[in-house]
């Protein structure tokens, strides 16, 4: 037996707390059950004080010699007397004056034990302590549990604190240990107990943890078992949130009042729990099987499930809602709030794409769904908006409208199909009808529409001098935009970004993200593209050049050299103390390397391809997913190369495209029946050659115009968005007339270093909160609060998603719920939020102050002070 804690505490007796502060002299041991009898000898009592100590086994000697010794003849000495066996009748106790003035002691296990946990005033709790003497037999155990014992814990905390150190909790919480105990069970029998409940029935704490159950969540059972608990959480965390009348089937599962608020804290808490996720996951699937949940949803409307967030089939089922709402709306869609309904799935629990997909949660696929969901919506709204037919006078109005509000269809449309395919491809077919309408629209009216007129204005208007007023031709490039800053200031340096095919509503999506970052200040405007819009012609274009003209073999020449291929750019370059470089080597330089490689030009011209590459050799099915990597891959080439000590950046692109998922058909075709003599090239969307004549199907012109050439090449280009023909791909091309084709962005960003007005016009900033009470004192277990943005979120306001609970000090006594505040109306009313937070069912002092916190749930910071409220129920039930 270990006596290292006997005799620590010995020696603190004989070494302290006399009368005279110089140590008892005297020390009684009463050992009830003799269990140190035999360890006495053992016990180094010359140690316990300087003077030594003597033993006295009570009953060895006479009492009357021993009080002799004690008193007469060695009253300075010290004494251990040591008693085994209960307390002596005080009336026949000869040592009762010794015994009353003595250091009382006991050394029993109990004691020893409660004596570690620095609990030693608490000598009631021996039997308590005796009845766990199996869990204190390991000094593992102890050691652990000593770490989370505090002064006055009693059998309810001690108990609390065993299981969490069976458990292996963080913190000896009933919410952390049931968490626990959950994860481990066998998804395939859940009547089997969990590892860690076994234990607790093995050290004595089982009857203990059932009680806390009890106390905590209102459950009662005659046979408890955590499969019964969970059905009973499941069902009170879905009849608490549901709106309309509770399924008869799950009514007797509810727990009762105070027990229900005490469950939807704990589910909460589970589900944000990131280490106890995927047990969450499976085990509400098994459940939502056995309670039928997907049979109960179908008389639920979408309002009734928006504050549900217990079962994988309640997503699937709102999900399912807003598309169809979405679908029989159509031109009307609230697009607002199928947003707002969306986003709030987004930021919650099954839809969450910070969380990780399991194969019980697919949270990309249904992150994605409302994605789709929402543009849509955005894409229907701008139908409705538009109206029957697009319509405008002139080319010039029509490119205008084109650059300002009709590219959002083409962008809408993508973000739709990028989403779509996205969950399509996980085998979700919730989107099936909705994609089918999408197609509809976008290519029976939006396209058909936008085709018919801009086709009639663009040979009415445009040919044959191929001009728009105030819209810089992309010949011009070079001399309208980079040439200028060059001349404006010896010392600039500026990077010219090329992409291959980056149409400009991908542009519009990059230069929306630009605006909303630190630093960076951006402009967007477009540029009237040459005709055909194909590579060589517009990647000629862009550079440097007095002239264009085409050899024998078809191939552009620029100034009389060659343009094709990155070799001859870079000598074209070199007139005008320019270099350039594929985006994939740039990407690939460290800093110092960058920094070396521009320091010797002025003007570095940035080769990048990644949606031609892809989309035009095969591959048309990954279009929206090759725009999507060009946007990423555009924006870390821009900060790229302002970390190469360059400032300037300008973004473009040879020509854009066009794409549909669905294949066209036989009416997209504009058939050649023979192929004109003197064509060179021909291609799907374009066809180039000298003396071609006129077709009925086609737009017919010179490049001498369109491209500000010198040669007597001509072309073709279908009407609309037909095709020439459909061998190899046809879903994604380019070369014709199409704003879509022709409309070449043109995306300028400047970097503000340091500090000064230039750093403080482009710094971004997240949108503000505030509370709105009408009273700071709540009065029922359910409580709702109102929370306003303080301004508009903008490219440089941007959003913020909040996470909201309340607090005493550090501890949560609410459920939490996280919300987006991402507003951009101008009608201040559109920037509140409503929030229903549910208490914790346990006591609350009416005058002390607790905290509503509103956290960043990016950055953990707090959105705004913590807001002082005062708790005063008037009675204590769940709502």
């Amino acid at each position: 037996m270990d006596l290292t804690h006997i005799h620590t505490h010995l020696k603190r007796l004989f070494s302290s707390g006399g009368h005279d502060h110089a140590g008892n002299r005297i020390v009684w041991w009463q050992d009830r059950e003799g269990e140190f009898a035999e360890e006495l000898d053992k016990l180094d009592l010359e140690n316990c004080h300087d003077d030594g100590v003597a033993l006295i086994r009570l009953g060895e000697d006479s009492t009357l010699a021993l009080k002799v010794r004690i008193l007469l003849e060695e009253p300075k000495a010290r004494f251990l007397i040591y008693e085994r066996g209960a307390l002596p009748d005080p009336a026949h106790d000869m040592l009762l004056d010794i015994r009353k003035w003595a250091a009382p002691f006991a050394a029993d296990k109990s004691t020893l034990i409660l004596r570690e946990l620095g609990l030693i005033d608490e000598l009631s709790l021996k039997s308590h302590i005796a009845d766990r003497a199996r869990f204190f037999a390991s000094r593992e155990r102890m050691d652990k549990l000593v770490r989370f014992i505090a002064p006055g814990d009693g059998a309810y905390q001690i108990d609390l604190k065993i299981m969490a150190v069976l458990a292996r909790a963080p913190q000896p919480q009933l919410s952390q240990i049931l968490r626990i105990l959950l994860a481990e069970l066998d998804t395939q029998d859940l009547t089997a107990d969990s590892k860690t409940l076994a234990e607790f029935q093995r050290f004595g704490v089982e009857q203990a943890f059932w009680d806390f159950v009890a106390q905590e969540f209102r459950y009662a059972d005659e046979g408890p078992c955590l499969r019964n608990l969970l059905l009973r959480l499941f069902a009170t965390d879905f009849a608490r949130h549901v709106t309309g009348k509770v399924p008869v089937s799950l009514t007797h599962l509810v727990l009762p009042n105070g027990g229900g608020s005490n469950a939807i804290v704990f589910m909460d808490g589970w589900r944000d729990s990131s280490s106890h996720q995927r047990s969450y996951d499976a085990l509400s699937a098994i459940i939502a099987e056995d309670l039928r949940i997907k049979s109960q949803l179908s008389g639920f409307a979408l309002a009734d499930l928006e504050m549900v967030h217990s079962f994988l089939d309640v997503e699937k089922r709102l999900a399912s809602l807003l598309v169809r709402e979405v679908l029989d709306a159509s031109e009307t869609v609230n697009a607002a709030r199928i947003t707002d309904i969306a986003r709030s799935r987004q930021n919650a629990y099954w839809a969450n794409a910070e969380k990780p997909s399991t194969e019980d949660a697919p949270r990309a696929a249904l992150h994605s769904v409302y994605d789709a969901i929402i543009h849509a919506g955005a894409f229907l709204a701008l139908k409705g908006e538009v109206g029957v037919h697009v319509r405008s006078n002139t080319a010039s109005e029509t490119w205008k409208l084109y650059t300002d509000r009709l590219y959002r269809f083409d962008q809408l449309y993508r973000l739709f199909g990028e989403a779509a395919d996205v969950a399509e491809a996980q085998n979700w077919d919730v989107l099936k009808d909705l994609r089918s309408h999408i197609e509809d629209v976008y290519g029976n009216w939006y396209l058909a529409e936008l085709g018919n007129l801009w086709t009639s204005q663009a040979e009415a208007e445009l040919l044959p001098a191929w001009h728009l007023p105030n819209i810089i031709n992309q010949y011009d490039f070079f001399a309208r935009e980079v040439q200028p800053v060059l001349d404006a200031d010896p010392g600039r340096r500026v990077v010219v970004i090329i992409s291959d095919a980056f149409r400009y509503e991908a542009a519009q999506e990059l230069f929306a993200a630009m605006r909303g970052t630190d630093r960076y200040q951006a402009t967007m405007d477009s540029m009237l593209g040459v005709l055909p819009s194909y590579t060589a012609l517009g990647m000629a274009s862009l550079l440097p050049h007095r002239q264009l003209a085409y050899a024998p073999d078809g191939s552009v020449q620029v100034d009389g050299k060659s343009s094709s291929g990155l070799e001859a750019r870079k000598k074209l370059l070199e007139a005008v103390g320019g270099i350039a470089i594929k985006a994939s080597d740039l990407m690939e330089m460290k800093k110092e390397d960058g920094k070396a490689f521009f320091k010797p030009y002025r003007v570095i011209y940035v080769y990048h391809n990644q949606i031609d590459q892809t989309a035009d050799t095969g591959n048309e099915e990954k279009t929206f997913v090759a725009v999507r990597t060009t946007i990423d891959e555009i924006a870390a080439l821009v900060r790229r190369a302002f970390t190469f000590n360059c400032n300037r950046a300008i973004v473009t692109a040879d020509h854009g495209f066009l794409f549909q998922s669905a294949p066209p058909g036989d009416g997209h075709k504009n058939a050649i029946k023979t192929r004109p003599e003197g064509a060179v090239i021909a291609k799907k969307r374009y066809l180039i050659g000298t003396d071609l004549g006129s077709n009925d199907g086609a737009i017919s012109g010179d490049i001498a115009a369109t491209a500000k050439a010198s040669t007597d090449m001509g072309f073709w280009v279908p009407k609309g968005i037909n095709r020439f023909h459909f061998v190899g791909g046809s879903r994604f091309v380019h070369g014709g007339a199409m704003p879509q084709e022709i409309c070449i962005p043109l995306l300028r960003v400047n970097y503000a270093r340091g500090e000064g007005k230039g750093r403080e016009q482009t710094r971004v900033t997240k949108v503000g909160l505030a509370a709105l009470f009408h009273s700071t004192r709540i009065t029922t277990s359910r409580h709702r609060f109102t929370i306003t943005q303080t301004e508009a979120a903008s490219d440089r306001v941007q959003p913020v998603t909040a996470r909201i609970a309340l607090y005493d000090g550090d501890q949560q006594i609410s459920n939490a719920e996280v919300i987006a505040f991402d507003s951009t109306a101008k009608d201040m009313n559109l920037w509140k939020k409503e929030v229903w937070l549910t208490l914790a069912n346990q006591s609350f002092d009416p005058h002390k102050k607790y905290q509503l916190i509103v956290r960043d749930t990016e950055d953990q910071l707090d959105l705004f002070p913590p807001h002082p409220v005062t708790i005063s129920l008037a009675f204590e039930n769940d709502f």
